[in-house]
């Protein structure tokens, strides 16, 4: 409802509750989407709301939190087998032992033999209360002989770390063992061998926890306190609307009604008509109010209950469970916010205004009222969760930013992963994420994208477009949002890649100044020309510009990433100019053949394409530079870096491109 409050959501209290029930979570199973409930709840969810989709499909159900699609395990599994096969969270099992009640916990061994028994000890491994008896029968047992048991009243004790096993969603009795970088996926063995076993950066918790830093971009409970304080503020802005529509609506119904007293007799008809309508825009304002409501409930919900998991984590837990977990947490996100996104009801009436209540010329003229005019505007629902979503996104690409840039990258090499021919010549791209690349066509004019997974890479998905494409940057939210120069204008896209790839248009800005290179900086964008380069505004407006000759087919320019220059070629020489359009140095590339594309790397040196098989890298300042071996790739002509430092492209001026690992 949209006067609801998040105050009170489940795990407010720091408390693993089930969102179904509201009470601390007994029996805790979780879905694939990493949602935690008790067994018996998701139970009868299941059995209550289990559909098929047709004849021969499984059935599935929508989870309660983020209503991401979940198929049974078998065509015929009842809710009870279902529920079963659930894999149950271990983690939550062994952070919810509370000492101060330990005098109302029972032997769960000695209840499954119908006897109920003091407990006195926690088995870490088992993750279940047993008495003194069963604690000794653990030491007469091999198998149990290894259990961690610790008595119930030693606090310090119950809270000392200990490894749980993470089973895998996907494969029923498996464990998730090693972490694949290039899906961004947890995997057991068989995940492993069925799907990634030609990835080319798979790695074990035991490597991957010893890479990162934990201090450093990750996210930590704090993080999620200032967007729920903005997401109960927009609760607050929903329910003053709610009471501001009804006053208004009353109003307005009211001074409807004194109006056609006075020509009843010819009103009637007309007025029967208009109130139909009106309640139904009413009823539809308000009911979508109330949607969005509930759906910002849900994500807060997940927000809550992802905070609770990770501050007890991070206190509690070990290196691998505070990696997985927050793994786990940040997708549960970023599928969440991409459901909001994909709902479009975020935009609602805010005011409704009645221009007119001369109703007896209406009915003389028209034999109707005039409908009573509805404002909508959009809240800010869907920025605050975009930007939180972005903030997530970020956090991973500058951690391993930050692992890279502590290379000397004055001596890195490259390490050829994948290459595809082209039937046109293509002077623009830039990375999607780590497996896919997006080309900007000129004839026929489109956008393209290549899955670069392989060592051939193959075309995914072509989007047409009516004029031919120029230069296409990021737009700074993360890598899924892309802006394109069609010279007169820039448009706006969406990337969307999961099941299938797509593309969708989110805006476009008109241009007073015709632009074809871009490249974005922290809070800048920076274009070019064939005559001219420019520093402009988030909106593309010109702060300020100077005259730069092009050469070649395409004008280049490139931003620094960790700050406000950018560098352009201009005639035979590199130029490095700062935010206020100052210049800072430049330096004579005459003895080199034909400059043309560059980029800046995380150490703010610079390449330059040569139009031959090597890349030239120039040390920032102009003192001293190299030439890079270009396995495969004949006169290259325009490079670009991976936001993370980890991966660059080289467009090939003969109709090609190749993709290296950094090394």
């Amino acid at each position: 409802m949209a006067d609801s409050k998040l105050e009170n959501l489940p795990g407010s209290d720091d408390k693993f509750r089930c969102p179904i029930c509201l009470e601390e979570v007994r029996n805790p199973k979780y879905l694939t989407c990493y949602h935690t409930f008790c067994k018996s709840c998701i139970q009868t969810y299941i059995s209550s709301t289990a559909a098929c989709s047709g004849d021969n499909s499984p059935k599935t159900i929508q989870c309660p939190v983020c209503r991401k699609s979940i198929q049974a395990p078998s065509n015929d599994a009842s809710s009870e087998e279902w529920a079963c096969s659930l894999p149950e969270d271990k983690l939550i099992l062994s952070m919810s032992i509370d000492s101060d009640r330990s005098e109302n916990q029972y032997c769960m061994f000695c209840q499954r033999n119908d006897k109920t028994v003091q407990a006195k000890h926690w088995c870490k491994t088992c993750t279940e209360t047993i008495c003194d008896d069963c604690k000794s029968f653990h030491s007469h047992v091999p198998l149990l002989q290894g259990h961690k048991i610790v008595r119930l009243a030693d606090v310090e004790d119950l809270r000392k770390e200990t490894e749980i096993d993470e089973p895998c969603v996907i494969h029923k009795g498996k464990y998730v063992e090693v972490f694949c970088h290039d899906h961004d996926q947890l995997c057991c063995s068989t995940c492993f061998c069925t799907k990634h076993r030609f990835c080319k950066k798979v790695e074990s918790f035991e490597d991957v926890t010893m890479e990162l830093e934990e201090a450093h971009g990750q996210i930590t409970p704090t993080c999620f306190e200032d967007v729920l304080k903005k997401l109960n503020h927009i609760q607050e802005e929903y329910r003053k609307t709610v009471i501001n529509l009804n006053t208004k609506k009353q109003e307005i119904c009211t001074n409807t009604d004194t109006k056609i007293e006075e020509i009843k007799s010819l009103l009637d008809k007309a007025h029967n008509q208009w109130m139909k309508q009106f309640e139904q825009k009413h009823s539809d304002a308000v009911g979508n109010i109330e949607i969005a409501s509930d759906e910002l409930k849900r994500f807060a919900t997940a927000l809550q209950e992802g905070k609770t998991m990770l501050k007890r984590v991070l206190e509690n837990g070990s290196k691998m469970q505070i990696f997985v977990s927050r793994y786990k947490i940040r997708r549960q996100i970023l599928d969440h916010v991409d459901r909001l996104h994909d709902l479009k009801i975020m935009d609602a009436v805010h005011d409704y205004n009645q221009p007119d209540t001369d109703f007896l010329r209406q009915v003389c003229d028209d034999r109707s009222f005039r409908d009573v005019s509805v404002f909508e505007m959009p809240t800010e629902t869907l920025e605050t969760v975009s930007n939180f979503a972005a903030q997530l996104q970020n956090n991973q690409i500058l951690n391993r930013r930050k692992i890279m840039s502590k290379k000397d990258w004055m001596k890195i090499g490259f390490e050829k992963l994948s290459e595809s021919d082209l039937k046109k010549k293509v002077y623009y791209g830039l990375f999607l994420d780590d497996t896919n690349v997006l080309l900007s066509v000129k004839n026929p004019p489109s956008l393209q994208i290549y899955d670069i997974t392989d060592p051939k890479a193959k075309c995914v998905l072509t989007y047409p477009c009516s004029t031919a494409p120029f230069g296409i940057c990021l737009s700074g939210e993360g890598m899924d949002k892309v802006y394109v120069s069609f010279k007169t204008h820039v448009d706006y896209y969406k990337v969307e890649i999961s099941q299938s790839v797509t593309i969708k248009k989110i805006k476009t800005i008109e241009l007073k100044t015709h632009m074809k290179g871009l490249s974005g900086g922290p809070a800048l964008f920076f274009t070019r020309n064939d005559a001219m380069r420019m520093i402009c505004t988030p909106e593309f407006s010109v702060k300020s510009s100077s005259l730069a000759s092009c050469r070649g087919n395409a004008p280049f320019i490139s931003a620094s990433s960790n700050s406000y220059k950018h560098a352009v070629v201009d005639g035979n020489e590199l130029l490095v100019v700062g935010k206020n359009n100052e210049e800072l140095f430049k330096k004579d590339l005459s003895t080199t053949i034909c400059p043309r594309g560059l980029a800046f790397d995380l150490q703010e040196n610079i390449f330059v394409c040569v139009m031959n098989n090597k890349l030239m890298q120039i040390k920032y300042g102009g003192g001293e530079s190299r030439y890079i071996e270009l396995p495969g790739i004949k006169e290259s002509y325009n490079v670009v870096l991976h936001p993370t430092g980890e991966k660059v492209l080289i467009l090939d001026f003969g109709e090609k491109f190749c993709v290296y690992r950094v090394l």
